[in-house]
């Protein structure tokens, strides 16, 4: 049973992990690459074309639902308009580079298309709308600064920061999440059938209903709310429902959403939220029209992984470990020059 549960989950992780690596190392290349600057001027203006650049600029970008709110806070204090932050909010943590190479891994490529045009649907359509009938209700945008992000883009980016962001700081915000999510996954589909959630609960508007009430109060980001959604799949919830929960989920959580009220204020808030989910829903029962995913297909190509899969799945648990053992070390010398000034 335990050597089903392990086999399991190491296919789960070697499925996308090729993916995933290389989406980390476009995060990483992003990350140095587009100064904080050009996304600061690119959206600093109240336009339908600013929501537009918003949305696309969001899309590629490995920022998570919390993350995120740093940078909407710094386009919003030089003067962008609230479609344009709620854009950039909407769109940005349902993405990544490293998420869209890693649910197109896992659930193929016309789901991940599915899921790219709906987070830029997302973004453009609350954007629009908050700009329509927000336009005379201003909000105080708040010194966020010091939100827990480790994403943020900072003025500065030298080669040497660029590099510990992607040795460190991006594995060790993913790691212990993903792995969870894998292991859970792996549980599920072990000992709960495929049929367990069946007939309403899988597809109907009680299943979407459900994942909407879970997600939106739920810290997940893009790549780790995957796992999860395997998990939902493989237990006989729809793809319609699975879709869902991969766009409410990473855009939403209970202190993104206290935060997004200070920086846009009550009524923006609001619309992006009812927004997301109508939105979210309709794609929701689209997919289920249009595409037929069963676990039987995964099952199936489980059994056929190739040598890359499992060589990148033991680098990405090696990429991970690197950078839990490059923060060990760091403290350790931290705390060694914090004791030598103290002697001084």
């Amino acid at each position: 049973m335990l050597i089903e549960l392990a086999k399991t989950s190491w296919n789960i992780l070697a499925e996308f992990a090729p993916y995933l690596l290389i989406g980390f190392s476009i995060a990483g290349l992003l990350h140095y690459c587009i100064p904080p600057k050009l996304i600061i001027n690119q959206l600093g203006k109240s336009s339908i074309s600013s929501v537009f650049k918003a949305a696309i600029l969001g899309i590629p970008l490995p920022l998570c639902s919390c993350s995120v709110i740093p940078v909407a806070s710094s386009i919003r204090k030089i003067g962008a308009s609230r479609g344009a932050t709620i854009s950039f909010l909407s769109s940005t943590p349902q993405t990544g580079v490293d998420s869209i190479l890693a649910t197109y891994g896992l659930f193929g490529g016309a789901f991940t298309v599915i899921k790219l045009f709906v987070a830029l649907l997302c973004g453009l359509v609350s954007g629009i709308l908050v700009d329509i009938f927000c336009k005379n209700n201003e909000a105080s945008v708040p010194d966020l600064e010091n939100h827990e992000s480790h994403h943020a883009p900072t003025s500065n980016k030298s080669i040497s920061a660029s590099l510990r962001y992607f040795f460190v700081e991006l594995p060790l915000d993913l790691y212990k999440p993903l792995l969870i999510g894998i292991f859970i996954a792996g549980l599920i589909n072990n000992f709960l059938p495929a049929d367990f959630f069946t007939g309403t609960f899988s597809s109907g508007l009680v299943a979407f209903i459900g994942i909407t009430l879970i997600s939106l109060p739920l810290y997940v980001c893009a790549v780790e709310s995957l796992p999860l959604a395997f998990a939902f799949l493989s237990a006989g919830i729809s793809p319609g429902a699975v879709l869902v929960f991969l766009i409410v989920g990473p855009a939403t959580n209970s202190a993104t959403i206290l935060a997004t009220l200070k920086i846009i204020g009550k009524q923006a808030t609001i619309i992006y939220i009812v927004t997301l989910v109508v939105i979210a829903w309709s794609a929701g029962f689209l997919t289920n029209l249009l595409l037929d995913i069963k676990m039987s297909d995964f099952k199936e190509h489980h059994a056929h992984l190739s040598i890359w899969n499992h060589i990148s799945a033991s680098l990405l648990l090696a990429y991970f470990l690197n950078a839990v053992l490059c923060k060990s070390v760091f403290f350790r010398k931290k705390n060694a020059m914090d004791e030598d000034c103290h002697l001084d």
